[in-house]
């Protein structure tokens, strides 16, 4: 980074190791950025979020301001499409019933759903403090997407399928 135009902004710390010396917060898109680095939506209006594939799968997550400063982080995965009786009735039940069976075991802050076509998602909203540094909003994914693992196991050895247009985030409610 020496050769950078941006060189003289940055502070090294150890041996090419740097960090952006911030006087004050800053706007990027919709997030304020504190000196520290730690992130809060701009706007109540909006939630940004974004978007990571986990074993073929698309996850969303959207960070939202609450009325009172804190946030909440809301993650959505579609597990996969239940097959449609055209392909296998047995394959269609057989889904089903593990579905039904994994929504038993799901923990209490997830909800379940299945969409009009037929794709299983689950979701789950976490109190965050905000504003949250990136490395903690990263956190709160992984223990999600670890959370989620075996219920992915279940599902595809039931034969569920993997959804071909998941790649745009779900509506915010």
């Amino acid at each position: 980074m020496d050769g950078s135009p941006f060189a003289g902004n940055m502070m090294f710390v150890g041996s090419g190791v740097g960090r952006m010396a911030l006087k004050q917060s800053v706007i990027i898109g919709p997030f304020s950025v504190d000196a520290e680095g730690r992130l809060s939506p701009t706007r109540p209006d909006v939630s940004p979020g974004f978007s990571v594939r986990w074993r073929g799968r698309v996850v969303h997550a959207r960070l939202m301001r609450g009325n009172t400063g804190g946030g909440t982080l809301h993650i959505c995965a579609s597990l996969g499409r239940v097959p449609s009786t055209a392909s296998g009735p047995d394959a269609r039940i057989a889904c089903y019933t593990i579905v039904r069976n994994a929504l038993r075991a799901l923990p209490k802050a997830w909800s379940a759903r299945l969409l009009p076509d037929h794709r299983s998602q689950l979701e789950v909203e976490t109190t965050v403090s905000l504003p949250i540094t990136v490395t903690n909003l990263v956190t709160e994914l992984t223990m999600y997407l670890l959370t989620l693992s075996p219920y992915m196991d279940l599902v595809d050895r039931a034969g569920l399928e993997l959804a071909r247009v998941a790649s745009r985030p779900p509506p915010a409610a």
